[in-house]
């Protein structure tokens, strides 16, 4: 191993060495100290290897005994030196890309923000900012855990925060504080929240307005807060006049029969389209005063395909550079057939699923109906499916100051 490094770093030229009788070259070289070696012999020609030091020593016996020499392959570091004069701007402008790299690698260039529904991106980023995380921050101006400690300091709608450094990218991970929701405390009436029938109704406070069996609309009053006291046949007549109306809070259970009814619909010919496996890429950078195509064919052309890309931008101070990336997937249109009894099962699937964000888990469903809508020479197939369900609608309304009629 040691010797072979040595050989590369000093060079080795491989000798093609015309004459008759080489042998005899070969055996005045080895008694000069010229080391040889990987002979290989031929009727007329001697192929071997030779250390580039000991080259001049060699044809100066070739040429003194007739002998023709021709240099096959040089290999080494000392053949190496026009190729590295010839290429030193490559290699600096390569070492300079890399250690710019390297740099630009130390900052946070892309920021995301998960786990928010109430609180704008805005806000987190914005207070980010201001404890040192923003794009273009070095990664050693601010500290992970102080940062996240602020944040939660300022945003006190937040109960959680983690940010997370991977690469040129930070990502804001948080965690909404959950607040309860507004109850009504006071004077208030019970509404019927949708249409129905009165299955149910057992009054804790107020007064009813509704029987077993009524129909009612959404926004009807169930049980009222506005309390009107009924005349005691056992108390005088004078008592009893001056009995007046008072509010109160509204308490029961209202459970209605409601309905519920979702839609489905499967063609009995669809055409859908399915990849082919085949794709191009195509990669671009796109600097502030050229783009450059980096990989990819143009030639290569798709019918129908479908095209997704991904873009990476860094910001630097000469301006920002965009590394892009271009697929197209190859697509083949098909035409699938079903039969009617097929769409009508794909048809209950599809109606059956758009009912399941309408009905609760806890809600007691008591009669479904399956009903074809189209007719058998449509090529679409139509299906409705109804739920009756029994629930409670009841929700708390606040009473106006005035509404009690006195």
């Amino acid at each position: 191993m040691g010797n072979k490094f040595f050989d590369h770093f000093g060079g080795v030229v491989t000798i093609k060495l015309l004459g008759l009788r080489p042998e005899k070259i070969i055996n005045m070289a080895l008694a000069r100290g010229i080391f040889v070696w990987d002979l290989k012999k031929d009727q007329n020609f001697m192929n071997f290897r030779i250390r580039s030091s000991g080259y001049e020593a060699l044809k100066s016996l070739a040429d003194e005994h007739g002998y023709e020499l021709e240099v096959i392959d040089k290999k080494g570091l000392p053949f190496m030196k026009s190729t590295i004069k010839r290429r030193i701007g490559f290699l600096g402008g390569a070492l300079g890309f890399i250690m710019a790299l390297y740099i630009l690698s130390s900052f946070v260039w892309f920021i995301n923000v998960s786990g928010n529904e109430k609180i704008d991106d805005h806000t987190i980023l914005k207070t980010a900012s201001q404890y040192g995380l923003h794009k273009g921050a070095a990664r050693w101006n601010f500290s992970r855990e102080e940062t996240e400690q602020a944040m939660l300091r300022d945003i006190k709608e937040l109960t959680y925060i983690k940010i997370e450094i991977r690469g040129v990218k930070a990502d804001i991970q948080v965690v909404e504080k959950i607040l309860p929701a507004d109850e009504v405390t006071g004077p208030c009436h019970l509404l019927a929240g949708k249409d129905g029938v009165i299955e149910e109704i057992l009054i804790l406070e107020g007064q009813a307005q509704v029987r077993e069996g009524d129909a009612v609309a959404r926004g009807d009053v169930l049980i009222s807060g506005i309390v009107f006291p009924e005349p005691n046949p056992y108390m005088p007549e004078e008592l009893n006049q001056d009995l007046n109306p008072y509010l109160v809070r509204a308490r029961g259970i209202v459970k209605a029969r409601v309905w519920y009814e979702g839609y489905g619909e499967c063609s009995l010919y669809e055409e859908s389209l399915k990849f082919t496996g085949q794709e191009k890429k195509l990669i671009y950078i796109k600097s502030p005063w050229n783009d450059f195509k980096i990989f990819g064919d143009d030639r290569k052309e798709f019918k129908l395909f479908e095209t997704s890309e991904n873009k990476k931008t860094i910001t630097t101070p000469l301006g920002e550079f965009v590394l892009l990336k271009i697929v197209e997937e190859e697509q083949v249109a098909e035409v699938k057939e079903y039969t009617e009894k097929e769409a009508a099962g794909i048809a209950k699937e599809k109606a059956l699923k758009s009912l399941q964000g309408k009905i609760g888990k806890s809600q007691q469903v008591s009669d479904s109906k399956i009903e074809v809508l189209s007719s058998p020479s449509e090529s679409v197939m139509r299906i409705k499916v109804a739920v009756e369900a029994i629930e409670d609608i009841a929700l708390p309304e606040p009473i106006n100051t005035g509404e009690n009629g006195n």
